[in-house]
């Protein structure tokens, strides 16, 4: 393992920044050789919660949401995927099984509802030789999100603490994105004693069967992700990575190798990867790294430190930053141009006009300069160039 690409999450040494995502994909000591195998840096084992019902998935759980059509359309996994089936007994064996074998770090994650069993637990897998311990408390099927998430700050402020007192590994926190401000949140999580914080699980959501006229899947609320989710994540670690002392692992929307490295300059510490994963199988994480050192080199990084929270403060214009000032305007390329009239179509600005003659677009004194036509040419004709 080459290494340029060691991290330290929060007391973690990780051989690689890539960390699968607790989930069905590392469910049991199986799935975590695969992910050894392939320089994944650790692994957060499925959750384990307190709550039985959460052991029990329906069938089916899954579904991808294709939609829209051709060149304005969207993915989104929906999933009803519940925690870990078996006893906090076997969930520790796991934990020892892979300690024996493998290379990379075993992180476990569980999800309680009192004191009294985050502790229990967070003693046992310590003991059975976990290296860390993730806290769920943004699953989107528990009952914190599902019918309390304005309780979710005193939760943490409640939880963690004992849960950190109670063990000498590092412990994380996981967060929910459904938060009126996750600065504030990831603050308190840094002031209870947490490692680091992982940014962030599933939003919880809904899509209709319109001829069932009921919620697809299990008949509820579920879980839902997607290449889309990335933009809110970065968002919010680019905000928080400047306010907190501890590392952030950032989780969601990964489907390539520079969303890792996007997720790094926002501030990430490590980066979660999950339904890649379930789309692809576990090679992907070997594509991740190797994109990462790709990137390191073009750019002369001999460690991933160098380049990560780059684009932060400074980097990123508030409300009074931006120009507005109209200093660029569509261009057409004739010699690509087939005469679709997709940029003429769709124009608000009429900024567009059309050579019968020609059978060519051309921009017109009307173009606003608003950048959309360049997305949806399907031949790559239209360019923005200065006025």
């Amino acid at each position: 393992m080459d290494k340029r690409l060691k991290v330290n999450y929060g007391g973690l040494e990780l051989r690689s920044p890539i960390i699968l995502a607790s989930s069905g994909i590392t469910k049991a000591y199986e799935n975590a050789a695969k992910a050894d195998r392939y320089g994944a840096g650790a692994v957060v084992l499925k959750t384990k919660f307190e709550e039985e019902l959460m052991a029990h998935s329906p069938t089916p759980r899954f579904t991808v949401i294709r939609r829209g059509k051709g060149d304005y359309s969207s993915t989104t996994n929906m999933s009803y995927e519940q925690g870990y089936e078996y006893s906090i007994e076997e969930y520790c064996n796991e934990i020892r099984k892979c300690k024996e074998t493998l290379e990379l770090k075993i992180i476990a994650s569980i999800g309680c509802s009192t004191k009294e069993c985050w502790v229990k637990w967070a003693k046992m897998v310590e003991e059975a030789g976990a290296d860390a311990i993730e806290m769920n408390l943004s699953c989107p099927h528990s009952d914190y999100v599902m019918a309390e998430t304005g309780r979710i700050n005193q939760m943490i402020a409640e939880m963690a603490p004992a849960v950190v007192q109670a063990v000498k590994i590092p412990v994380y926190t996981k967060m929910t994105p459904q938060l009126d401000n996750p600065v504030a949140t990831a603050l308190i999580m840094e002031k209870s004693g947490a490692a680091g914080i992982c940014a962030f699980s599933r939003c919880l959501g809904m899509d209709i069967d319109i001829d069932e006229q009921k919620p697809v899947l299990h008949g509820g609320y579920g879980g839902h992700g997607g290449p889309w989710s990335i933009h809110y994540a970065l968002r919010w670690i680019s905000q928080m990575y400047p306010n907190v002392h501890i590392p952030i692992s950032g989780c969601g929307g990964v489907i390539e190798g520079d969303d890792v490295i996007k997720y790094i300059l926002a501030g990430s510490t490590a980066v979660q990867v999950c339904f890649m994963i379930y789309a692809y199988g576990y090679s992907v994480i070997e594509q991740l790294n190797n994109r990462v050192l790709e990137y390191m080199e073009q750019h002369g990084y001999q460690s991933i430190e160098e380049f990560r929270g780059i684009v932060t403060g400074s980097r990123i214009k508030g409300l009074k930053d931006v120009d507005r000032t109209k200093t660029l305007i569509a261009q057409v390329d004739e010699s690509r141009c087939v005469g679709c009239r997709r940029c003429s179509d769709i124009c608000i600005f009429d900024g567009i006009s059309f050579d019968e003659e020609k059978k060519k677009a051309f921009i017109n004194k009307q173009c606003d300069g608003c950048g959309l036509c360049p997305s949806f040419c399907p031949r790559k004709a239209i360019s923005m160039v200065k006025r």
